[in-house]
């Protein structure tokens, strides 16, 4: 699954993370699925803050 926000990964990362607290019979195979899902969502936002911070860095030398 593709991206197009940080917002919209978030939020897919919050359903999962919902779908793992409010199922206790979650079978193996969606399991898996789902993590492998969350850590797609989880490398998008932890990339996404990471080049955000690098930017804001930058704005703030050019003002040094």
């Amino acid at each position: 699954m593709e991206y197009e926000s940080f917002e919209n990964a978030l939020e897919q990362l919050k359903k999962i993370i919902k779908t793992f607290e409010e199922n206790e019979n979650i079978s193996i195979d969606e399991l898996l699925k789902n993590y492998e899902e969350g850590m797609k969502a989880y490398s998008f936002c932890a990339k996404k803050l990471e080049d955000t911070q690098k930017k804001i860095k930058i704005i703030d030398e050019n003002f040094d």
